[in-house]
């Protein structure tokens, strides 16, 4: 309880467990608690990365994009006589 390794609710729900002679069933809703709290933090940085993911991929798209068609463009320019 003292070495601070684990938070209080496990020392408490392992205190009531030796308590009432269910340590194995304390354990396992401890075990249950922090599954469903790292899928929900997994569940929240995904919906963080998505958008910021999807503005990346379209950056580079408008990078591949104007990387092609810009010098198109100044061979038009050029074909028809303009010069930049």
């Amino acid at each position: 309880k003292t070495s601070g390794l684990f938070p209080p609710l496990v020392t408490h729900m392992v205190a009531v467990g030796e308590d009432t002679g269910n340590l194995d069933e304390m354990l396992t809703r401890v075990s249950e608690y922090y599954d469903r709290e790292v899928e929900y933090a997994i569940r929240n940085l995904s919906t963080m990365i998505e958008p910021i993911l999807l503005l990346f991929i379209g950056g580079m798209v408008l990078f591949l994009a104007l990387g092609i068609f810009l010098p198109m463009w100044d061979m038009m320019s050029v074909f028809k006589g303009g010069a930049r």
